[in-house]
C-alpha cells in the first residue's frame, strides 16, 4: 500500500487521517468535493482517470465523508442521512472497483449496534436487533457498509475492514447546533454562558453514560488499519466512558463556569441508557495503542474552539 485516498478529507476526521497518513508516509489523495462529488458522482471518472494518466493507481481509500450530526439531526433529517450516506457509499465501492483499488477501509460508527444492549457491545453483536430509535436512521447507513464490504468482496475481491469509532471530539469539530454531537455541543454552550454570563440548557437528564475518543486517536487507528488483515466483522474503537452530567461538569470546570448554571431539560430525549465498545479486538491488533484522557483531550480541543471560535461556528 502506498497511495491513499481519503473521502471526507477536509472534515473534522478527514483532515486528521490525511495529516495521521502522510506521516506515516503515504502519498495522499483528498480530493474536495467540487471535484469529486461522492453523493452525484460528478467528477470521479475524471478524477480517477487524471490519476491514471500521470501513472499513479490508488491502492486503498479511506472512507470518511458522512452527513451526520446528533440526536437533533437523526428527528429533523433521517431521509437525509440515508439518502446522502448510501450514495456515497455506494458510489465509493463502485469506483474501487472500476478502478482496481486493492482495499477500502470504511469508517463505521457505535451508533450501529443494537439499541437494546447496555453492556460493552462487541463486534458479533451488530446484528442482533434494531439501531437504538434516536439515531436508526445514521446507524444503519453505516451497517450498510458492512453488507456493501461483504458483497464487493464476493463479487470482486475487494478487500476491507470497518473501523467502528465511539464518540468523538476535538479540533475542526462542527460547533454548529444543528449538526453538533454531545461534546462539541456543550462545549460551545458552557462557553458561550460563561462569555455572556447566561445558564446552559443542557439535552435530557444527564444519566445516559457514553465514550468518547480523541479524533487524532481515532485517526491513527484508521491509518493502522491500512495494514490490518482483510476482515468482514468491524473492530470497534473505544473510549473513555462517563455520563453526560459529568462530562458536562468536566468541561464547565475547564471553562470557569459554575456547574449549577447548567440546567437540564428533562422534555428532551436521552437515547441509550449506557453505550460502549469492546476493545478488546483492537487491543489484540495495537497492543500499544494508548489515547490520549479525556481532560486534556477536552483541554485541547476547549482551548482551539475558544481561539477560533468565530470560525468554528460557522462550519456546517
Amino acid at each position: 500500500m502506498k497511495n491513499i485516498l481519503v473521502t471526507g478529507g477536509s472534515g473534522f476526521l478527514g483532515r486528521q487521517i490525511v495529516n495521521k497518513a502522510q506521516e506515516a508516509g503515504y502519498t495522499v489523495f483528498a480530493p474536495r468535493s467540487y471535484e469529486f462529488n461522492l453523493k452525484t458522482g460528478g467528477g470521479i471518472i475524471e478524477y480517477f482517470s487524471k490519476l491514471i494518466n500521470n501513472g499513479l493507481n490508488i491502492d486503498c481509500i479511506i472512507h470518511s465523508a458522512a452527513y451526520y450530526g446528533g440526536i437533533g439531526i437523526n428527528q429533523s433529517d433521517p431521509v437525509g442521512l440515508i439518502s446522502k450516506n448510501n450514495r456515497m457509499a455506494l458510489n465509493i465501492f463502485e469506483s474501487a472497483v472500476n478502478w482496481e483499488v486493492r482495499k477500502i477501509i470504511s469508517v463505521g460508527s457505535a451508533c450501529s449496534y443494537p439499541g437494546h444492549i447496555t453492556n460493552e457491545l462487541q463486534e458479533k453483536d451488530m446484528f442482533n436487533g434494531r439501531c437504538h430509535d434516536s439515531v436508526e436512521a445514521y446507524g444503519f447507513t453505516k451497517r450498510i457498509h458492512l453488507v456493501l464490504q461483504s458483497a464487493f468482496f464476493k463479487q470482486y475481491g475487494l478487500l476491507s475492514n470497518q473501523i467502528v469509532l465511539t464518540n468523538l471530539y476535538g479540533e475542526y469539530d462542527v460547533f454548529n447546533e444543528k449538526r453538533s454531537h454531545v461534546i462539541s455541543a456543550l462545549i460551545k454552550k458552557i462557553v458561550e454562558a460563561k462569555q455572556k454570563n447566561t445558564i446552559v440548557n443542557a439535552w435530557g437528564t444527564g444519566k445516559p453514560i457514553r465514550e468518547f475518543l480523541y479524533v487524532q486517536d481515532a485517526a491513527t487507528v484508521i491509518v493502522k488499519s491500512i495494514e490490518f488483515d482483510h476482515d468482514l466483522e468491524p473492530i470497534n474503537v473505544s473510549g473513555e466512558e462517563i455520563s453526560i452530567y459529568d462530562l458536562s461538569n468536566m468541561i464547565a470546570k475547564i471553562v470557569g463556569l459554575d456547574d449549577s448554571r447548567i440546567k437540564w431539560d428533562h422534555t428532551k430525549p436521552d437515547g441509550v441508557a449506557r453505550k460502549v465498545l469492546s476493545g478488546q479486538k483492537l487491543n489484540k491488533l495495537l497492543p500499544n495503542f494508548n489515547p490520549i484522557d479525556l481532560e486534556n483531550g477536552l483541554k485541547k480541543t476547549i482551548n482551539w474552539y475558544i481561539q477560533n471560535k468565530e470560525e468554528a461556528d460557522k462550519r456546517k
